[in-house]
């Protein structure tokens, strides 16, 4: 629970009752394996919502070629699942990609916290919001962009998001990808990607090191993906005028 109200207070000044209402969402937490499907595109009814308090995952659709398109990317902080609350059946596979400690809760805790603290409403749209964007940003690679920029991209993303919660050097991360997922999440192909990966390498942009990314150019590689940090984008005056 901690990194989700990091997460928040990295954006915005979170008020000691928004910290109790997210607080209150989960109490239990629950220990989930690697390869652990939390919901199954089609089958499951959506009623549970998680909070990654450590691990990472991802969502994913099943395409009628066999392929699989990897749509969103999961880390400590994150509430997973908020894509299916308006309906009947999950919309997407959400899967544990990595040993990982969660809470879990039902939505209807979620509908309580929005009436009783609209400005809890407000981060949270905000949030889903900024999730959006950025997916549809790598849609717009995805059918726009060659191969390298694809990736560019999504390592800058991947940086974006882990520079939230962690305290780490900026630009240095756990990748948390195989290369077969990364292609799924980029259009590519896992040989595609590792040829691109060691180009990258050659060319002296990132470094690789047992799993671990650093970035040693983020500026060339944001200029060749044509990225832009939504982070950096928000605009949050909408809903702090009245608690300045």
């Amino acid at each position: 629970m901690q990194d989700l109200l990091a997460k928040y207070g990295r954006v915005t000044q979170l008020l000691p009752e928004d910290r109790k209402v997210f607080s209150s969402l989960a109490t239990e937490t629950r220990e989930y394996a690697r390869g652990t499907r939390l919901s199954t595109d089609e089958f499951e009814a959506p009623d549970r919502l998680w909070i990654v308090e450590r691990g990472r995952l991802f969502a994913s659709q099943d395409l009628p070629s066999g392929a699989r398109a990897i749509t969103r990317l999961y880390f400590s902080g994150d509430i997973v699942g908020t894509a299916n609350i308006p309906f009947h059946k999950s919309t997407q596979t959400i899967t544990v990609n990595s040993e990982a400690v969660l809470y879990h809760f039902s939505r209807r805790k979620l509908v309580d916290a929005f009436v009783n603290m609209p400005r809890v409403a407000a981060i949270f749209y905000t949030f889903a919001a900024l999730e959006n964007a950025i997916l549809n940003d790598r849609l717009v690679s995805i059918g726009r962009t060659r191969g390298r920029a694809r990736l560019a991209s999504l390592l800058l993303e991947i940086s974006s998001r882990h520079n939230l919660t962690f305290l780490e050097p900026p630009d240095r991360f756990d990748l948390g990808l195989t290369q077969a997922q990364i292609g799924d999440a980029i259009g590519l192909t896992d040989v595609q990607v590792n040829r691109l990966m060691r180009s990258f390498d050659r060319a002296g942009l990132i470094h690789r090191d047992n799993g671990r990314v650093q970035l040693l150019d983020p500026g060339k590689l944001a200029e060749m993906g044509q990225f832009r940090d939504r982070y950096d984008d928000l605009d949050l005056e909408w809903f702090e005028e009245d608690h300045k």
